[in-house]
Protein backbone atom coordinates (compact mmCIF):
# COMPACT_ATOMS: atom_id res chain seq x y z
CA UNK A 1 0.00 0.00 0.00
CA UNK A 2 2.87 2.37 0.77
CA UNK A 3 4.27 1.75 -2.74
CA UNK A 4 0.87 2.62 -4.14
CA UNK A 5 0.88 5.90 -2.22
CA UNK A 6 4.35 6.78 -3.52
CA UNK A 7 3.35 6.07 -7.10
CA UNK A 8 0.01 7.85 -7.03
CA UNK A 9 0.35 10.80 -4.64
CA UNK A 10 -0.46 13.93 -6.60
CA UNK A 11 -2.83 16.20 -4.72
CA UNK A 12 -5.14 18.52 -6.66
CA UNK A 13 -7.42 21.33 -5.57
CA UNK A 14 -11.13 21.42 -6.32
CA UNK A 15 -10.81 23.64 -9.36
CA UNK A 16 -8.33 21.14 -10.72
CA UNK A 17 -11.05 18.50 -10.73
CA UNK A 18 -13.22 20.78 -12.81
CA UNK A 19 -10.44 21.34 -15.32
CA UNK A 20 -9.78 17.62 -15.57
CA UNK A 21 -13.47 17.01 -16.19
CA UNK A 22 -13.47 19.55 -19.01
CA UNK A 23 -10.39 18.00 -20.59
CA UNK A 24 -11.75 14.46 -20.48
CA UNK A 25 -15.08 15.48 -22.02
CA UNK A 26 -13.50 15.37 -25.44
CA UNK A 27 -11.54 12.18 -24.70
CA UNK A 28 -12.48 8.54 -24.88
CA UNK A 29 -14.53 7.58 -21.84
CA UNK A 30 -13.69 4.09 -20.58
CA UNK A 31 -15.80 1.72 -18.52
CA UNK A 32 -15.01 1.01 -14.86
CA UNK A 33 -13.85 -2.48 -15.83
CA UNK A 34 -11.46 -1.07 -18.41
CA UNK A 35 -10.07 1.43 -15.90
CA UNK A 36 -9.58 -1.34 -13.35
CA UNK A 37 -7.82 -3.62 -15.84
CA UNK A 38 -5.47 -0.88 -17.00
CA UNK A 39 -4.49 0.17 -13.47
CA UNK A 40 -3.76 -3.43 -12.46
CA UNK A 41 -1.66 -3.83 -15.60
CA UNK A 42 0.27 -0.57 -15.31
CA UNK A 43 0.83 -0.67 -11.51
CA UNK A 44 1.70 -4.27 -10.57
CA UNK A 45 2.17 -3.35 -6.89
CA UNK A 46 -1.59 -3.08 -6.36
CA UNK A 47 -2.78 -6.46 -5.04
CA UNK A 48 -6.40 -5.81 -5.95
CA UNK A 49 -8.94 -3.09 -6.64
CA UNK A 50 -12.18 -3.46 -4.73
CA UNK A 51 -14.29 -1.13 -6.82
CA UNK A 52 -14.31 1.50 -9.56
CA UNK A 53 -17.38 3.74 -9.48
CA UNK A 54 -18.48 7.20 -10.56
CA UNK A 55 -17.49 9.83 -8.03
CA UNK A 56 -19.58 12.86 -6.98
CA UNK A 57 -17.45 14.95 -9.38
CA UNK A 58 -18.44 14.77 -13.03
CA UNK A 59 -15.87 13.03 -15.22
CA UNK A 60 -14.02 11.41 -12.32
CA UNK A 61 -14.00 7.78 -11.21
CA UNK A 62 -13.59 6.78 -7.56
CA UNK A 63 -11.27 3.82 -7.00
CA UNK A 64 -11.20 1.96 -3.69
CA UNK A 65 -8.45 -0.35 -2.46
CA UNK A 66 -9.35 -1.56 1.00
CA UNK A 67 -10.05 1.63 2.95
CA UNK A 68 -7.97 3.80 0.60
CA UNK A 69 -9.65 6.04 -1.96
CA UNK A 70 -8.12 7.64 -5.03
CA UNK A 71 -9.42 8.90 -8.34
CA UNK A 72 -9.01 8.58 -12.10
CA UNK A 73 -10.16 10.59 -15.08
CA UNK A 74 -12.70 8.71 -17.16
CA UNK A 75 -10.24 8.31 -20.01
CA UNK A 76 -7.89 6.52 -17.61
CA UNK A 77 -4.97 8.82 -18.38
CA UNK A 78 -4.54 10.34 -14.92
CA UNK A 79 -4.70 8.99 -11.36
CA UNK A 80 -4.59 11.20 -8.29
CA UNK A 81 -5.14 11.43 -4.56
CA UNK A 82 -6.97 14.37 -3.05
CA UNK A 83 -10.19 15.56 -1.46
CA UNK A 84 -13.42 16.28 -3.29
CA UNK A 85 -15.04 19.13 -1.38
CA UNK A 86 -18.71 20.07 -1.42
CA UNK A 87 -18.50 23.90 -1.57
CA UNK A 88 -22.00 24.29 -0.07
CA UNK A 89 -21.44 22.20 3.04
CA UNK A 90 -17.65 22.74 2.96
CA UNK A 91 -17.24 19.06 3.84
CA UNK A 92 -14.89 16.56 2.28
CA UNK A 93 -16.87 13.95 0.38
CA UNK A 94 -13.68 11.91 0.26
CA UNK A 95 -13.42 11.83 4.05
CA UNK A 96 -17.05 10.77 4.30
CA UNK A 97 -16.41 7.95 1.83
CA UNK A 98 -13.36 6.75 3.75
CA UNK A 99 -15.45 6.78 6.92
CA UNK A 100 -18.04 4.57 5.23
CA UNK A 101 -15.33 2.15 4.14
CA UNK A 102 -13.80 2.08 7.63
CA UNK A 103 -16.59 0.00 9.11
CA UNK A 104 -16.89 -3.72 9.73
CA UNK A 105 -19.51 -6.09 11.11
CA UNK A 106 -18.90 -6.21 14.86
CA UNK A 107 -20.35 -9.74 14.93
CA UNK A 108 -17.42 -10.97 12.85
CA UNK A 109 -14.94 -10.20 15.62
CA UNK A 110 -13.89 -13.35 17.54
CA UNK A 111 -14.66 -11.90 20.97
CA UNK A 112 -14.05 -15.28 22.61
CA UNK A 113 -10.36 -14.86 21.71
CA UNK A 114 -10.05 -11.39 23.21
CA UNK A 115 -8.67 -10.32 26.57
CA UNK A 116 -11.76 -8.95 28.27
CA UNK A 117 -11.72 -6.05 30.72
CA UNK A 118 -14.95 -4.62 32.18
CA UNK A 119 -15.27 -1.16 33.71
CA UNK A 120 -18.49 -0.41 35.60
CA UNK A 121 -21.59 -1.89 33.99
CA UNK A 122 -19.67 -2.55 30.78
CA UNK A 123 -22.49 -1.44 28.48
CA UNK A 124 -20.25 0.40 26.07
CA UNK A 125 -18.25 -1.85 23.78
CA UNK A 126 -14.76 -1.31 22.40
CA UNK A 127 -12.40 -3.65 20.59
CA UNK A 128 -8.68 -2.92 20.45
CA UNK A 129 -6.02 -4.56 18.30
CA UNK A 130 -2.84 -4.03 20.29
CA UNK A 131 0.83 -5.01 20.26
CA UNK A 132 2.32 -5.77 23.72
CA UNK A 133 5.56 -4.02 22.73
CA UNK A 134 3.93 -0.95 21.19
CA UNK A 135 4.55 2.16 23.35
CA UNK A 136 1.35 3.80 22.10
CA UNK A 137 -0.61 0.70 23.10
CA UNK A 138 1.01 0.79 26.54
CA UNK A 139 0.07 4.45 26.91
CA UNK A 140 -3.50 3.70 25.82
CA UNK A 141 -3.82 0.76 28.22
CA UNK A 142 -2.35 2.65 31.15
CA UNK A 143 -3.84 6.11 30.69
CA UNK A 144 -7.03 5.75 28.65
CA UNK A 145 -8.60 2.38 29.44
CA UNK A 146 -9.05 3.09 33.19
CA UNK A 147 -11.03 6.23 32.28
CA UNK A 148 -13.45 4.43 29.98
CA UNK A 149 -16.39 4.30 32.36
CA UNK A 150 -18.99 1.57 31.93
CA UNK A 151 -17.08 0.00 29.06
CA UNK A 152 -16.18 -3.54 28.10
CA UNK A 153 -12.81 -3.53 26.35
CA UNK A 154 -11.95 -6.51 24.16
CA UNK A 155 -8.23 -6.56 23.46
CA UNK A 156 -6.88 -8.64 20.59
CA UNK A 157 -3.18 -9.47 20.67
CA UNK A 158 -1.74 -8.30 17.37
CA UNK A 159 2.08 -8.44 17.35
CA UNK A 160 3.65 -6.28 14.67
CA UNK A 161 6.63 -7.63 12.70
CA UNK A 162 8.58 -4.45 13.48
CA UNK A 163 8.78 -5.49 17.17
CA UNK A 164 11.02 -8.54 17.31
CA UNK A 165 9.78 -9.77 20.71
CA UNK A 166 6.11 -8.99 20.16
CA UNK A 167 5.14 -12.46 18.95
CA UNK A 168 6.87 -14.25 21.82
CA UNK A 169 5.49 -11.75 24.35
CA UNK A 170 2.00 -12.27 22.93
CA UNK A 171 2.44 -16.03 23.30
CA UNK A 172 3.50 -15.62 26.93
CA UNK A 173 0.40 -13.56 27.66
CA UNK A 174 -1.79 -15.97 25.72
CA UNK A 175 -0.47 -18.97 27.66
CA UNK A 176 -0.80 -17.30 31.06
CA UNK A 177 -3.30 -18.70 33.55
CA UNK A 178 -4.87 -15.25 33.80
CA UNK A 179 -4.44 -13.44 30.47
CA UNK A 180 -6.13 -10.26 31.66
CA UNK A 181 -3.85 -10.01 34.70
CA UNK A 182 -0.70 -10.77 32.68
CA UNK A 183 -1.66 -8.25 30.00
CA UNK A 184 -2.54 -5.47 32.44
CA UNK A 185 0.54 -5.91 34.61
CA UNK A 186 2.83 -6.00 31.58
CA UNK A 187 1.30 -2.96 29.90
CA UNK A 188 0.88 -0.88 33.05
CA UNK A 189 4.00 -1.74 35.04
CA UNK A 190 6.22 -3.87 32.79
CA UNK A 191 6.01 -6.73 35.30
CA UNK A 192 7.92 -9.61 33.65
CA UNK A 193 5.78 -12.06 31.75
CA UNK A 194 5.56 -15.71 32.81
CA UNK A 195 8.40 -17.84 31.47
CA UNK A 196 8.61 -21.44 30.25
CA UNK A 197 4.90 -21.72 29.53
CA UNK A 198 3.60 -23.22 26.34
CA UNK A 199 0.13 -23.84 24.96
CA UNK A 200 -1.86 -23.96 21.76
CA UNK A 201 -1.34 -20.53 20.15
CA UNK A 202 -3.54 -21.12 17.10
CA UNK A 203 -5.91 -18.53 18.55
CA UNK A 204 -3.25 -15.89 17.97
CA UNK A 205 -3.07 -16.94 14.32
CA UNK A 206 -6.84 -16.57 14.01
CA UNK A 207 -6.70 -13.10 15.55
CA UNK A 208 -3.89 -12.07 13.21
CA UNK A 209 -5.90 -13.21 10.20
CA UNK A 210 -8.97 -11.27 11.30
CA UNK A 211 -6.85 -8.20 12.01
CA UNK A 212 -5.13 -8.44 8.64
CA UNK A 213 -8.00 -9.45 6.37
CA UNK A 214 -11.10 -7.97 7.98
CA UNK A 215 -9.92 -5.00 10.04
CA UNK A 216 -6.87 -4.27 7.85
CA UNK A 217 -4.76 -3.19 10.80
CA UNK A 218 -1.74 -1.20 9.65
CA UNK A 219 -0.75 0.17 13.04
CA UNK A 220 -1.54 -0.27 16.70
CA UNK A 221 -3.61 0.47 18.62
CA UNK A 222 -6.51 0.12 16.19
CA UNK A 223 -9.88 0.73 17.84
CA UNK A 224 -13.31 -0.56 16.79
CA UNK A 225 -16.52 0.93 18.15
CA UNK A 226 -19.63 -1.09 18.86
CA UNK A 227 -21.12 -0.13 15.48
CA UNK A 228 -18.05 -1.48 13.67
CA UNK A 229 -16.44 1.91 13.03
CA UNK A 230 -12.65 1.63 12.88
CA UNK A 231 -10.53 4.33 14.49
CA UNK A 232 -6.77 4.19 13.94
CA UNK A 233 -4.54 5.25 16.82
CA UNK A 234 -4.99 6.14 20.46
CA UNK A 235 -7.70 8.68 21.33
CA UNK A 236 -8.16 10.63 24.60
CA UNK A 237 -10.71 9.03 26.91
CA UNK A 238 -13.28 11.85 26.81
CA UNK A 239 -13.31 11.90 23.01
CA UNK A 240 -13.48 8.13 22.82
CA UNK A 241 -16.41 7.96 25.24
CA UNK A 242 -18.25 10.53 23.12
CA UNK A 243 -17.64 8.51 19.97
CA UNK A 244 -18.71 5.28 21.66
CA UNK A 245 -21.96 6.93 22.73
CA UNK A 246 -22.55 8.26 19.22
CA UNK A 247 -21.93 4.77 17.89
CA UNK A 248 -24.72 3.50 20.15
CA UNK A 249 -27.14 6.15 18.84
CA UNK A 250 -26.33 8.68 21.51
CA UNK A 251 -27.37 6.46 24.42
CA UNK A 252 -24.92 6.97 27.26
CA UNK A 253 -24.12 4.32 29.84
CA UNK A 254 -23.01 6.41 32.79
CA UNK A 255 -26.33 6.29 34.58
Amino acid sequence: MKNLLIVLVSTIMLFGCSKLAQIQASSNVKTPDQIKAEILKDIPGIPKIDAVNKSPASGIYEITVGRKVFYATQDGKYLFFGNIIDPVTQKSLTDQRVLELSRIDWEQLPLNLAIKHVNGNGKRQLAVFADPDCPYCQMFEKQVVPQLTNTTVYTFLFPLPMHKNARSDSAKIWCSKDRTKAWTEWMDEQIPLPQNQSCDTSGLDKIFKVGTDLVQVDGTPTLILGNGQILPGAIPADQLIKQMDQASNGVTSDK
